[in-house]
């Protein structure tokens, strides 16, 4: 009986797996990038990112995937860890929907929804792209409707009654909460289910509520899966996920027979106390967390300590809408290029570390670096803002040297990545340098951090007793750069070099030097008339060999006018 059981209901089961997933990546298709665009724009509160979880998991039927989209945005920086803990909180309350729809036998229009959805993707109309995701929302529940009819004989059927007891002990009905969710990756499988066993009189509200207590630990591990191999933010964000239903079934464990009567003294049929149980907590779940939200999110930071600041892409001065005042609106780039500049220290720091054999810094680089494209994309719109209103012609110039130094900014930050590489390299390959060549290096980024530093604290300016600084570093990176190559050619006649690749860590530093003297004289430049300024040319920072290139060269994306 077990196995006919079984042999029925599992076509079934794949049915509802079928739908429920192609029904979510229909929605997130036809609603394309505004998917991401609600995600990041209502995260500014807890409160309203709860809601927009909440929001975007009704609609797409799956808390994984709002879950798995938060750890994604957050490991590509787009919004911050605190700013995800909203949107896994209400992922929960989102996903209740199935079991109220089910409860309120909305399986019964099934069959109408699904001819409907197949009618409208044939139709060559505006909204045909919605026939797909109507379509398969219609077989969602057209499946748990023959499921239901599937179960519902089976009411008085002795083994099967046997089996179900188990249910009655409450540990193992979280166990087989928790795997079932696991198995169909879907805690809307376990909930939708449980549902129509309680609407065929199978189990009653008592057994069915542990069971989704359990379901609700299961959803949380596919993000932890998912965050494996990203950063700590997403991490943090995966682990937020997977303690707050862990700790919410705990809070509900002492309480879970007063729970229990609570949801009998509502009323309703057994489907309904059910869909009750699981609104009910995990609502309470959500305000609970919400309000401790502070407390809550510095116990993750303590699980997971995080050694660098977290980077997400936002910009700290420049915004979409600059002042009409000009001066005020290039004060406001001028101090977004300082914070780039910061950046790439911080990328010439991280790098050094890698030479010091610490390669996990590889891949925040790698981030830090697209951070830096993010902020360069960023400044020269603000600059193109800026040059179509009616400006001065030394305004236009000035605002033309931001857009040379934003350029050279970035440019600096993927030779700073070249070099990681490198020295990434001689860790794989296990080549070990000479003390010389080593103080070498010590010495060339000495020279080259203390003119970043120099730069950043001056710029937009440069007095002359820093520039004077700066230019006597530029000559002794020069002669030790000379030096090492001198012993580099020397030691490639004799054949004893290690390789090529010291050598592109020299060519890395030459680079690098050049550029922040290169962004030396271009600060200069800035209290000099407009009237006798050289308009520079502009640097592709796409151009790994640090070419220079003229304004027509690069291309639309560095026209100014």
């Amino acid at each position: 009986m077990i196995w006919d059981l079984l042999i029925a209901v599992v076509p079934a089961v794949i049915l509802f797996l079928y739908g429920i997933e192609n029904f979510s990546e229909e929605v997130r298709h036809a609603a394309g990038e505004r998917f991401r665009t609600i995600l990041q724009n209502a995260t500014k509160t807890s409160l309203r990112g709860a809601l927009a979880g909440a929001a975007v998991t009704a609609l797409v039927q799956s808390s994984t995937a709002t879950t798995i989209i938060a750890v994604g945005l957050v490991n590509a920086g787009a919004i911050s860890f605190l700013a995800s803990l909203g949107l896994v909180i209400g992922a929960n309350v989102g996903t209740t929907l199935t079991a109220q729809l089910v409860a309120f036998k909305l399986t019964a229009f099934a069959p109408l929804i699904v001819i409907a959805g197949f009618m409208l993707s044939l139709i060559r109309t505006p909204y045909r792209a919605y026939g797909k995701p109507v379509f398969y929302f219609g077989l969602v529940f057209y499946s748990l409707n023959l499921i239901s009819s599937i179960v519902a004989p089976l009411q008085d059927d002795p083994e099967v009654l046997s089996l179900l007891s188990m249910t009655d002990d409450i540990l193992i009905a979280i166990i087989i909460g928790f795997i079932i969710t696991n198995l169909f990756q879907s805690s809307s499988v376990t909930t939708g289910l449980i549902v129509v066993m309680a609407q065929s009189g199978l189990i009653n509200a008592s057994q069915a509520l542990p069971i989704l207590l359990g379901a609700n630990i299961g959803t949380s591990t596919t993000g932890l899966v998912v965050s494996l191999n990203m950063n700590t933010a997403a991490k943090r964000t995966a682990t937020a996920q997977f303690l707050f239903n862990f700790l919410g079934v705990l809070l509900f464990l002492p309480f879970i027979d007063n729970f229990s009567l609570l949801i009998e003294d509502l009323g309703g049929t057994a489907a309904q106390q059910v869909a009750n149980a699981h609104l009910i907590f995990n609502s309470t779940c959500a305000v609970i967390f919400l309000l401790a939200i502070k407390p809550f999110s510095r116990l993750i930071m303590h699980i997971l300590p995080q050694k660098d600041g977290e980077i997400v892409f936002v910009t700290e001065h420049v915004t979409s809408r600059l002042p009409d005042d000009i001066p005020i609106a290039a004060s406001l780039v001028e101090r977004e290029i300082v914070h780039m500049l910061s950046i790439c220290k911080d990328i010439f720091d991280n790098t050094l570390e890698v030479a010091e054999g610490n390669t996990d810094m590889c891949s925040r680089i790698a981030h830090l670096r697209d951070y830096i494209d993010y902020l360069r994309t960023q400044i020269m719109s603000a600059v193109i803002n800026l040059t179509n209103r009616d400006i001065s012609v030394e305004d236009a110039a000035h605002v033309a040297i931001l857009a040379r130094v934003t350029d050279l900014s970035a440019l600096m930050a993927h030779q700073m990545t070249s070099m990681a590489r490198s020295f990434e390299q001689m860790n794989e390959k296990k080549i070990t340098l000479s003390p010389e060549s080593l103080r070498g290096i010590e010495e060339m980024a000495a020279l080259c951090r203390e003119n970043t530093e120099q730069l950043i604290g001056v710029f937009p300016e440069m007095p002359e007793y820093i520039d004077k600084e700066m230019r006597s570093n530029d000559e002794l990176l020069r002669q030790v750069l000379n030096w090492h190559y001198k012993t580099y050619l020397i030691q490639l006649v004799a054949k004893s070099s290690s390789g090529g690749i010291f050598s592109d860590i020299l060519f890395s530093f030459e680079r690098i030097g050049s550029i922040i003297r290169e962004l030396r004289k271009t600060s200069k430049t800035m209290g000099i008339p407009a009237s006798a300024v050289h308009m520079p040319d502009l640097i592709d920072p796409n151009n790994e060999n640090g070419s220079e290139v003229s304004a027509e060269e690069s291309g639309s994306e560095h026209q100014l006018t």
